[in-house]
């Protein structure tokens, strides 16, 4: 499919099944600009970290992209980008995201996308849904840049429609939703970037770890509180850098205390 008015329609599902000690990628169907190279496995235990390309490098008016993904009985898979995600200013047509995640009983699910950066004048909707069954166990994040900063460019214009949704055996455990007003984003408090971060099977030691390693980060606002077993953490920054310097300590602190692994950042994160 050319691009063109219509924009790209691209559609990705990823199934991982447990093959001995290590998640394999079972399956990968692809439509259009969305794909996946080889699987890669840094760190012990067998995860399976993926790597998601989108070779147009950025999201316009009219694209439309799916990613489902299916994670099997006992299976650990960690996603990330090799980049930002663009949203790029779009002459008030809508580009739309959609991110689904199937996750079976015993199977974990590490979400861990670089940051989204969202132009002035961007029309992007964008809905993530992840369903857990039984005992599985979620580990995410987001974080959100609006504008340009480094560029004096401000989000002011555009429309923003952001969607998440964590559900374990059809209950919603956090239904959340960002949309932007008239003149950008309402409680940012100045701020160009804002970041959310969600472990499930927390409690209030891990809480408290939380808390300690959000207090050594610099040059953003955080806090953390547990909803239920669901840690959450939240952040304001002037900018994506502290915020993703601080979600990543949190990571390394937290995902020993629910998986027993250590945290091992994806190589692509290095390049």
């Amino acid at each position: 499919m050319l691009p063109g008015e219509s924009g790209w329609h691209a559609e990705l599902a990823l199934r991982f099944e447990q093959r001995g000690t290590r998640t394999a990628l079972v399956s990968r169907k692809q439509f259009g600009p969305l794909l996946v190279q080889r699987p890669f496995y840094p760190e012990s235990g067998g995860v399976c970290h993926v790597y998601l390309l989108h070779p147009p490098a950025g999201i316009v008016g009219g694209d439309d992209l799916s990613v489902l993904l299916d994670l099997e009985s006992g299976t650990h898979a960690l996603i990330t980008t090799p980049a930002a995600t663009r949203w790029y200013f779009s002459r008030r047509i809508e580009a739309r995201a959609r991110q689904h995640a199937a996750v079976a009983d015993g199977a974990t699910l590490e979400w861990l996308p670089q940051e989204t950066l969202i132009f002035d004048g961007a029309h992007a909707r964008l809905t993530t849904r992840i369903d857990l069954v039984g005992s599985a166990q979620f580990c995410g994040w987001e974080v959100l840049g609006l504008g340009r900063p480094a560029c004096g460019e401000q989000f002011s214009s555009g429309a923003l429609d952001f969607r998440f949704e964590l559900y374990r055996d059809g209950e919603p455990l956090i239904l959340e939703r960002l949309r932007s007003a008239r003149d950008g984003c309402p409680g940012l408090h100045g701020n160009a970037a804002c970041a959310t971060f969600m472990v499930t099977g927390a409690d209030d030691a891990i809480l408290t770890v939380t808390r300690d390693v959000l207090a050594t980060s610099s040059g953003a606002l955080c806090a953390a509180t547990l909803i239920d077993d669901v840690l959450v953490v939240r952040g304001l920054a002037p900018q994506c850098e502290p915020l993703k310097n601080a979600l990543l300590n949190v990571w390394s602190a937290v995902r020993p205390l629910v998986s027993d692994l250590i945290a091992v950042p994806p190589r692509i994160w290095h390049t």
